[in-house]
């Protein structure tokens, strides 16, 4: 098996990294499907002057974790890489260790990344785990959303997008990857240990295929197969669902939506239940949906003859204008902590909006309005949204700081070149 070409990378690669993006990050565990996607990366990132930065995690959580990360880094050096490692600190988990693990992963991940100002960060996800992922979803009643898989490209953040160009790659192609570039890689124990889901799942893909190497091959190709073709079909109905939140919501520069009650409750189910989630997600700048079950009470109530108040995802939804019309907020619950605004930096606050501060404001403080009130204000922005908005204050937050501005209701005085831009997700 002659494993992945340099040339057949890129061609995977390309489609999903945008035109003009300088550098991407790989995250690398040591395995053979990391190691292989470092090794791509780099010969396409010197193809192509992209500035490449690779990391790999220490868990913790193995008494050989530590040494496996610091194997990872000098094989990436021998390689001409960089690597950097990224420790997981503090009291781990006794239960849901995986799901903790993964979480603080992306967390150190997403971190490093912002410091680094990259916005795409590779993972090696590979065809088995799409096929695997698949039937650990199937196994937990997920609809068309879960039984997708993965998906190519995926934004966490409006700055933290990872890309999986691998995704339709055999396993065994990585292998012989590494091997044809004799290439060592590491083995996890846990990928062997029956304790967890998705090990039980890659047997029970064994015994299906009758211990035979190429009929498991052909199984595995026709479970991602089934993933893409849901993949469309999500696609499709998350179009459907951003066309009609373009026909019921109108959405103010300081974060808050008008929803029109007629649309929804005329919408087919599925539809109107991605419009609102959806709308929660970019309301509420919480990147990951809503649960179903909930969703599926906000929307019967918002359909009922008296749409009730409620609140989901971090929002408030209070019916206005007698209930024809819904207003949504944000919620003065779980706000970022005030932050000192670096010049010459761009940052996103509260998964909700994007600030931009130029090289020439100094001493300044981003932090919500929260009970300071500023006098003589005249806004279409209802009084209840306004401590969730982001302001702009002189010197360190607190009873100190000088209120300067607040840029959603237009009031105050903003450094020149200094923006607050709420960002629409449809």
């Amino acid at each position: 098996m002659p494993g992945l070409t340099p040339a057949a990378f890129g061609r995977l690669l390309r489609p999903l990294l945008p035109r003009g993006a300088d550098a991407i990050a790989v995250a690398v565990s040591g395995g053979a499907d990391s190691m292989a996607l470092a090794l791509l990366c780099r010969d396409w990132a010197a193809k192509h002057n992209i500035r490449l930065q690779a990391y790999t995690v220490d868990h913790g959580l193995r008494p050989e974790s530590a040494a496996e990360a610091r194997q990872v880094a000098r094989w990436l050096k021998t390689a001409g890489m960089d690597c950097r490692i990224l420790t997981w600190r503090g009291a781990k988990p006794s239960a849901n260790r995986q799901e903790a693990a993964r979480e603080a992963r992306y967390g150190l991940l997403r971190d490093a990344c912002a410091k680094a100002g990259i916005a795409h960060l590779l993972l090696a996800h590979h065809r088995e785990d799409q096929a695997e992922t698949l039937l650990l979803r199937a196994l937990r009643g997920s609809g068309v959303d879960g039984l997708s898989a993965m998906q190519p490209a995926r934004m966490l953040e409006r700055d933290f997008i990872l890309l999986r160009p691998l995704l339709d790659v055999p396993k065994a192609d990585l292998v012989a990857t590494l091997r044809k570039r004799g290439q060592a890689w590491i083995e996890d124990p846990s990928n062997a240990n029956p304790a967890f889901a998705r090990v039980r799942v890659r047997r029970a893909l064994d015994d299906l295929a009758g211990g035979d190497a190429v009929a498991r091959a052909e199984l595995v190709a026709h479970l991602a197969l089934t993933a893409r073709n849901l993949a469309r079909a999500r696609a499709a109905l998350d179009a459907a669902a951003r066309a009609l939140l373009r026909t019921m919501a109108r959405v103010e520069p300081g974060g808050i939506a008008w929803l029109d009650i007629a649309p929804l409750q005329s919408a087919d189910d599925e539809i109107a239940l991605r419009a609102l989630g959806l709308l929660l997600k970019t309301v509420g700048g919480d990147p990951l949906p809503p649960r179903l079950e909930r969703l599926e009470r906000l929307l019967h109530g918002l359909r009922g003859k008296t749409p009730t108040p409620a609140t989901l995802h971090r929002c408030m939804l209070r019916p206005e204008k007698n209930g024809t019309q819904i207003l949504v907020c944000r919620e003065a619950r779980h706000l970022p902590e005030p932050i000192r605004l670096v010049p010459g930096s761009r940052l996103p606050w509260d998964g909700r909006f994007e600030i931009a501060v130029p090289k020439t404001a100094r001493g300044l403080t981003l932090a919500p309005l929260g009970r300071h009130r500023p006098e003589d204000v005249s806004s279409a922005i209802p009084a209840a949204a306004w401590p969730t908005l982001p302001a702009i204050w002189r010197g360190p937050a607190g009873e100190g700081a000088k209120l300067l501005a607040v840029p959603a209701l237009g009031w105050g005085d903003l450094p020149p070149g200094l923006s607050v831009t709420f960002g629409k997700h449809w």
